[in-house]
């Protein structure tokens, strides 16, 4: 099969929806994070908008980088399948006390207060990680206004000699 535009917005790619909290402007936000999750991003009032603004997104995207000739990588396939949604943990006596104590205290049961918990570290990680990112992204901006600053408060190389600098005699031996 040729792999040009049509095949490439055929495929399936994963699709990440968020809400946008109220006091960023609300809505949502979508995105391919397989291929860029600051890329290739659509955003609206509604999931549908949000949806329909990142098929526009994805649509340019994939016409430039045909253009352009940048590789577009195809979905992975994860079959989920391989996953049955449990595993068995082992883990210390005491710190299994203190999880179903601590369930028991939330009103919930340990399966649900553990899942509680790794799917709040595995927000959290992520989080980190984009912060990482913009981190490094201001620092290589905050360098290159650095260097920029240096460069316009350099001052100018002066010629090698001054006129006052000059004496008649060695004007004399050069003419």
């Amino acid at each position: 099969m040729k792999k040009d535009l049509d095949y490439y917005l055929s495929l399936n790619y994963p699709i990440e929806i968020k809400k946008i909290p109220d006091e960023e402007g609300g809505g949502y936000v979508a995105t391919i994070p397989q291929l860029g999750r600051y890329a290739f991003v659509g955003d609206g009032d509604t999931v549908e908008e949000a949806l329909a603004n990142l098929q526009k997104v994805k649509k340019y995207l994939f016409e430039k980088y045909l253009n352009e000739g940048i590789p577009i990588p195809e979905p992975t396939d994860e079959e989920a399948s391989s996953y049955s949604g449990k595993f068995v943990l082992r883990i210390p006596v005491e710190l299994h006390h203190y999880l179903a104590t601590k369930a028991k205290e939330n009103h919930t049961t340990l399966n649900q207060y553990c899942l509680y918990l790794l799917t709040r570290k595995s927000y959290l990680q992520s989080i980190h990680e984009e912060m990482d990112e913009i981190k490094t992204g201001i620092r290589n901006v905050f360098q290159r206004l650095q260097e920029m600053y240096y460069r316009i408060q350099q001052p100018r190389p002066r010629s090698r000699f001054s006129y006052d600098e000059w004496e008649s005699d060695d004007y004399k031996k050069s003419a």
